[in-house]
């Protein structure tokens, strides 16, 4: 993983009480499948999960979602790209988490 970022209510500084995470992961594009294939690992690192469902090829996007619910009711969705799609992924203020090679950097995702 290159990258992660936090997005949705909690980056633009607006979260609820219900509000879910919105959580997306940036791959070398030679290095994700590998990514992918790793997703459930990743997730049960997190937590417990109750549910998590695949979405591949979100509306036609060209990047990867997992939806999930962890025991202790956090819920969201993990957004999985590569460099070569992964501003397809987002609109809106984000916040970086993981940013190894500077990929994020000067990065808008206009909004949707």
């Amino acid at each position: 993983m290159l990258a992660s970022f936090l997005g949705g209510s909690y980056a633009a500084g607006r979260p609820r009480e219900d509000s879910d995470l919105d959580l997306y992961v940036v791959a070398d594009a030679a290095e994700y499948g590998a990514l992918w294939a790793r997703r459930n690992a990743l997730l049960r690192a997190w937590g417990d999960p109750v549910f998590s469902e695949d979405v591949v090829n979100f509306e036609g996007l060209g990047f990867d979602m997992l939806l999930f619910e962890l025991v202790d009711t956090v819920d969201g969705e993990i957004a999985f790209g590569h460099t070569g799609n992964f501003t397809a992924m987002h609109g809106g203020p984000y916040d970086p988490l993981l940013d190894r090679v500077g990929v994020l950097d000067g990065v808008v995702f206009p909004l949707l």
